[in-house]
């Protein structure tokens, strides 16, 4: 009994010994490990410092498909009017259609070339800031003659060289610069982001895109029923213009005196009479079928509604400094650690 006390005293004694002689190793080698905590500190920051700036502005909107319903068109049908007819682009748009439009070089291209106002109160393209931002022309489009100079202020289609450009440029952002994704697979909420080096460029792309997306969508959509109904618009005008001179005329051929002996006399105005009856039925079943025009509109406009859109300031996507720090001291800690335990000088040898 007393033989095991005394073994288990020598065992604690060890460990101390052992403890205190890592801890011995380890001051000495104090001044190493926090002259390569500065180092790697200082390189941090310069990795901080170098590193491009990344603002990305987000945008997400609910896209709500309308139908024509049985219900609509049975009740269009009594007017004797046929929605089934208008609603031939239905078809044309369906599942993950909207994200392709939101990719579409045509769009973006559009978008690129909308106006912008820069601080110095002159109008650019928004192509313009992207070009500056990513230094183009300094780096990949040096090479092209009159480079320096160009600008896409009086840009016209057709232009060779700034139709190239333009398409690079769209190129370039569709790969590595703008995201288009649905938040659930199987939901309507669309998120679309967009990331580059100018936060005021960032924005204002993500914005005009969705919007020129939106209104491009809601066009193709409801093509066909705005079409028959500016020509039913039309169609009532004339019509009532014609009902309105058939009443001037009906009233001008009224003969209150008219001679009993001459039965023709009433003959005009009756056949004036005959023509506006023709001409206020016709009207009152364009009218019908217009009413029933303005509910298939109504019942095919999609709904979309934007749930957030950016705003400044937009986070930079650029890791902070002291994050950097906290992670070079936390690797040099680590290791100072380890290689502390492996090399200190043990007791037992």
């Amino acid at each position: 009994m007393m033989q095991e006390k005394k073994t288990e005293i020598v065992q604690m004694r060890t460990v101390l010994a052992e403890v205190s002689a890592y801890f011995r190793h380890l001051g000495k080698q104090l001044v190493r490990i926090l002259l390569l905590g500065v180092v790697l500190s200082a390189l941090a920051l310069g990795y901080h410092f170098l590193q491009k700036p990344s603002f990305t502005a987000e945008a997400t909107f609910i896209l709500e498909e309308k139908s024509s319903g049985s219900g609509l068109a049975g009740l269009a049908s009594q007017f004797g009017f046929d929605i089934a007819g208008m609603t031939g682009s239905n078809g044309i748009f369906a599942g993950d259609n909207v994200l392709d439009i939101l990719g579409s070089r045509s769009i973006i291209e559009q978008v690129l070339l909308s106006e912008v106002q820069s601080a110095q109160n002159q109008r650019r393209r928004l192509v313009e800031l992207f070009i500056d931002s990513e230094q183009l022309k300094q780096k990949k489009w040096q090479k092209i003659d009159g480079i320096d100079t160009l600008s896409f202020k009086g840009y016209a289609a057709g232009d060779r060289l700034r139709d190239s450009l333009l398409y690079l440029v769209y190129k370039q952002i569709g790969k590595k610069h703008l995201l288009v994704d649905r938040l659930n697979k199987k939901g309507t909420i669309i998120k679309v982001s967009a990331t580059s080096k100018d936060e005021v460029f960032s924005k204002l792309f993500t914005e005009r895109l969705v919007n020129a997306t939106i209104a491009y969508y809601v066009g193709i959509k409801t093509s066909v029923a705005q079409l028959q109904l500016q020509r039913l618009e039309k169609r009532a005008d004339s019509l009532s213009a014609i009902l309105n001179a058939k009443t001037y005329e009906t009233a001008t051929q009224q003969i209150l005196d008219a001679n009993i002996a001459f039965k023709t006399a009433a003959v005009p105005g009756e056949l004036t009479q005959r023509q506006k009856t023709l001409a206020y039925a016709l009207y009152t079943e364009v009218t019908k079928n217009l009413e029933a025009s303005r509910m298939s509109l109504a019942a095919q406009t999609p709904v979309i509604n934007l749930l957030d859109t950016p705003k400044f300031p937009l986070e930079d996507g650029r890791t902070p400094w002291f994050i950097l720090v906290l992670l070079a001291w936390g690797l040099v800690i680590g290791a100072g650690l380890l290689w502390t335990f492996f090399t200190y000088p043990s007791v037992k040898s």
